[in-house]
């Protein structure tokens, strides 16, 4: 009996370390994707208030369609110039992607961002993966990840072809470039795949917790 009693004390504190060393993970990681998170914030700030502060009231006095070489060697990306030709909004870079397109990719990736801290503040709170708000923020993350990697470029280039159209130019230039992200997608495949074992997971422990 007491060999019995000093097993599972023994097994008590090995559990309350383990619960200790996740939270301490977990906190580790939470401020990971905050710094993230202010990161990819301020990034997406600064491009608004150039275009908001520097290039739109350049185009304001008149503007035009026109094909342009921003860096040398890179080749021809298409752009709005304003009169003055200075500070032009590039729309279609030399690649075939959409500024609007990435600005969209740069918003999802801000919005898993913000999840995935979500996810790290739940299982330092509760001290446990297998939590079901944790296994619905991680099926939301997959599901976001699926969006990015078949409707994100897409829809950039839907917005980009009309913005083209409006000013002379050809509806389909906007779609030269890559519109599907297939890492996106079978990430956020694999992500759904990891929330459903989660789900069983979370299940199995729910009724060892109810055994005890």
């Amino acid at each position: 009996m007491v060999h019995r009693n000093a097993s599972i004390s023994n097994e008590t504190i090995s559990r309350e370390q383990t619960i200790a060393k996740l939270r301490k993970l977990a906190r580790i990681c939470k401020w990971a994707t905050i710094c993230i998170t202010t990161a990819l914030a301020l990034g997406l700030l600064a491009v608004i208030a150039i275009d908001l502060l520097l290039i739109l009231p350049g185009l304001s006095q008149g503007s035009c369609l026109q094909s342009v070489e921003l860096q040398a060697g890179e080749g021809p990306c298409l752009a709005i110039i304003g009169t003055d030709a200075q500070a032009p909004l590039m729309l279609v870079a030399h690649d075939g992607h959409t500024a609007i397109g990435s600005l969209l990719m740069t918003c999802l990736a801000l919005t898993i961002a913000i999840s995935v801290r979500r996810l790290f503040f739940n299982i330092e709170k509760e001290g446990r993966p297998f939590d079901l708000e944790c296994n619905q923020t991680l099926r939301r993350v997959g599901h976001l990840f699926l969006i990015g990697g078949v409707a994100v470029r897409l829809l950039g280039a839907v917005i980009t072809g009309m913005i083209l159209s409006g000013f002379g130019g050809s509806f389909t230039d906007a779609f030269v470039g890559q519109l599907f992200e297939p890492s996106m997608l079978f990430a956020g495949l694999i992500i759904c795949l990891i929330a459903s074992i989660f789900r069983y997971g979370y299940i199995l422990q729910k009724q060892d917790d109810e055994l005890l």
